[in-house]
């Protein structure tokens, strides 16, 4: 008698990618899981998003890039990508805020928040 074994594949946090749609919700991690975060943003106008530092201490940013625009002249969007790895267990949010790095943050910039739950 032979056995098999399936096992359905599963997603991890390293597997969901995160958006502008996720904004509010929550996700749940395993320590040292990471996951990516894409927000549009368009850097000709000086605007890009920056973690806050009342961001949860839970979460590491591991790494930070942009893409490409999609079509050639100034003005067009692209998408920041964050990918950050959940440090220890706990619950928390990560907040973002879009300004201009040069500029002092105020209550109504265009902020990013999402609650993160980590076991």
């Amino acid at each position: 008698m032979i056995a098999i074994f399936w096992h359905p594949p599963t997603v991890s946090a390293a597997d969901k990618v995160i958006t502008d749609a996720d904004k509010g919700e929550t996700i749940h991690l395993k320590t040292g899981e990471s996951f990516e975060l894409r927000l549009r943003s368009n850097p000709s106008t000086g605007y890009m998003w920056y973690v806050k530092k009342e961001s949860t201490p839970l979460m590491k940013l591991a790494h930070h890039t942009q893409t490409e625009a999609t079509e050639p002249g100034v003005g067009q969007p692209v998408f920041q990508v964050f990918r950050f790895e959940a440090k220890r267990p706990g619950e928390g949010v990560l907040l973002l805020h879009y300004i201009r790095s040069w500029e002092p943050p105020t209550p109504g910039d265009e902020q990013f928040d999402l609650r993160v739950t980590i076991e």
